[in-house]
């Protein structure tokens, strides 16, 4: 891996990290206030790394509920990561099988954001998507670490972070309208979570609405691939 290397995948995951930053402080002081030991938050933030799933974690600990019903629902919660890292395979399958299994620990959905408009750019590593990734990930675990050790000290009012965590969806969602295709898949998210949040009156209806559309864009890609692919073919042929 080259310097260059580096300097471009930290450039690229700058804004991330300033996000991940005050959102892991805030995400370690929520687990701390849920009962969860500072030891707990780490390794919990070393081995899941799921922003998300961390928040919903300390929130139905709050609420009573069962150590194996909070594993259930950030299963759930973190089916998309299945999608997110199918898509990326083909970036990184000449890779070696350690440089794959860390990358795909290490994927968000920031990172992917980032990642995968990279990659659809051209000209973008896979050395470079996994120092953005590593960076990213490094900021989650300590800022998670020291907002546990900040949260057994005083008392810190954590309601500002939930608009942070809107700003960084949102700033992520407008970077993923590259074609027609996103486009018509963000706002089927938008429409679904809505309508299921409703019907469901459950948290679930997120992690639905998230798996229904990327199917819908992933039939819209498909789709238009295979009315590209004859126009092509039929170009070649009449050179």
């Amino acid at each position: 891996m080259e310097l260059t290397d580096i300097k471009s995948g930290l450039k690229a995951s700058a804004p991330i990290m300033i996000t991940y930053a005050a959102l892991g402080m805030a995400c370690g002081i929520v687990l701390y206030d849920a009962g969860i030991s500072i030891i707990g938050i780490s390794f919990m933030s070393v081995l899941v790394y799921a922003g998300a799933g961390q928040f919903l974690a300390a929130s139905m600990l709050v609420l009573g509920a069962s150590i194996p019903s909070v594993i259930v629902m950030v299963f759930f919660l973190n089916l998309r990561h299945i999608l997110m890292s199918a898509s990326m395979s083909t970036y990184v399958k000449e890779k070696s099988l350690g440089f794959i299994a860390l990358f795909s620990h290490v994927l968000t959905d920031e990172s992917y954001g980032i990642n995968y408009t990279k990659f659809r750019e051209g000209d973008w590593s896979p050395e470079e998507a996994m120092v953005t990734s590593v960076a990213n990930y490094s900021t989650w675990v300590v800022s998670t670490i020291v907002g546990g050790v900040i949260g057994s000290q005083i008392q810190v009012n954590t309601i500002i972070m939930n608009y942070a965590l809107i700003a960084m969806f949102l700033y992520m969602m407008v970077q993923q309208f590259v074609s027609k295709e996103h486009l018509i898949a963000g706002i089927c998210s938008i429409v679904l979570t809505v309508i299921l949040t409703i019907v469901l009156k459950h948290n679930i209806a997120l992690v639905i609405a998230t798996v229904i559309a990327s199917f819908i864009g992933y039939y819209l890609e498909v789709r238009k691939n295979r009315h590209t692919r004859p126009d092509i073919k039929r170009g070649e042929a009449n050179e």
